[in-house]
């Protein structure tokens, strides 16, 4: 979860009519309503077997402890959702909690009527057994906790499904703004009037081969923004060939007040990132991290796989913190951040910290997600 950046209580926020409400809230809203609904059931079954006060106190205690049964159930069940269990794998667990939890709910009633019957005999009809559960018992109370069950989960995945709509849609949104953002952000009018002018420069003191070669990066650099800005996700070589031609350009300008480093695995090149998601925080890097200095400085930005994340990093030897918010914390990252979250929810992380160059670092964990269409043969530049 990219807590930084939202301003919500942990909890994933579920739509409904009216506004919006979290998970967690959902979950005992729905929690209580189905054994409230479950118990006022079993209070008219009783009424017809026994009278009042001993039907009131059944169906309480068959309602408060089915409640609380579940409610342990819930963190099981939720633990395996969020680890992708596979079906097979799940339907055992299923039928296993389903069966254990007979005599988990049983016995417990089972001591509570016997210590109200010692106390209070008008409230307790029959006295059950710690060792004998009866078959009917078994079986109606299995398939309620096995209907609890496929609830959750069908309730669970439904759910999922329409947040991972909303994300594709929303993806959708931002990729369209993703054409602004390059334009207004990532290729500021400031950045090309001030590369323009270095290019004037270049070609007035003689070094029209220097000149030359930036022209050549600003123009590689538009065209594959321009290329970029249609897609969503793009493989992390392209995002580091893009990366490249920023750099360069940066680097024709300052000369070597600039050095920059590019560490990524040949595993990580087919990793999928979202399109133009280093470029912004490099920028900030360079512009606020280094080139504020006199002697200049480093970036270098780092790619890893752990498990089933990739993890992304920046960082400079920059003057650091200095006491105050770093630059890079504000709209862009915020605006990296909001990204993240929309395509992949949780399973992203943003974290901004001290570098172990003495800088800024910024951290990106998103879920490994590899592009099969991209070759064998890409290379990091």
């Amino acid at each position: 979860m990219i807590s930084a950046f939202r301003a919500a209580s942990g909890w994933p926020l579920v739509s409904v009519p009216g506004g919006a409400i979290s998970h967690n809230t959902l979950f005992w809203l729905l929690q209580t309503a189905g054994w409230t609904a479950f118990g006022l059931m079993m209070f008219g079954y009783g009424l017809a077997r026994e009278p009042v006060r001993p039907a009131i106190f059944d169906t309480l205690q068959l309602a408060v402890t089915g409640l609380a049964l579940t409610s342990v159930y819930r963190y099981a069940y939720r633990w395996w959702r969020r680890r992708h269990v596979p079906p097979l794998a799940l339907a055992f667990w299923i039928v296993l909690f389903t069966l254990a939890g007979v005599p988990l709910w049983y016995e417990p009633q089972a001591a509570i009527t016997r210590a109200v019957h010692a106390r209070h005999p008008s409230l307790v009809v029959w006295v059950p057994s710690y060792t004998e559960i009866p078959l009917e018992t078994w079986l109606y109370w299995g398939f309620v906790l096995l209907s609890w069950s496929l609830l959750y989960f069908g309730i669970n995945d439904w759910m999922s499904l329409q947040m991972e709509r909303r994300r594709a849609s929303s993806a959708e949104a931002l990729a369209q703004g993703a054409r602004l953002r390059v334009l207004q952000s990532q290729l500021q009018p400031h950045f090309l009037f001030n590369t323009l002018n270095s290019i004037s420069s270049l070609i007035l003191d003689g070094r029209s081969t220097a000149g030359v070669a930036m022209i050549s990066r600003v123009s590689d650099f538009l065209r594959l923004s321009l290329q970029t800005t249609e897609v969503a996700r793009i493989p992390l070589a392209k995002e580091l060939t893009f990366l490249s031609h920023y750099l360069e350009i940066e680097r024709l300008r300052f000369g070597d007040r600039l050095h920059y480093q590019v560490d990524a695995p040949q595993e990580t090149l087919n990793a999928l990132v979202p399109t133009l998601l280093l470029q912004p925080l490099v920028e900030n890097a360079v512009r606020h991290g280094i080139l504020s200095l006199t002697r200049g400085g480093s970036v270098a930005v780092t790619a890893r796989t752990c498990g089933r994340d990739l993890t992304l990093r920046v960082e400079d030897d920059g003057p650091g913190f200095g006491g105050v918010t770093p630059p890079a914390s504000g709209l862009g990252l915020a605006n990296t951040a909001t990204r993240l979250e929309e395509l992949y929810g949780d399973g992203a992380r943003v974290s901004v910290g001290r570098s172990t160059l003495g800088g800024v670092a910024i951290e990106i964990s998103l879920p490994l997600d590899c592009d099969p269409q991209t070759s064998a043969s890409s290379h990091a530049p």
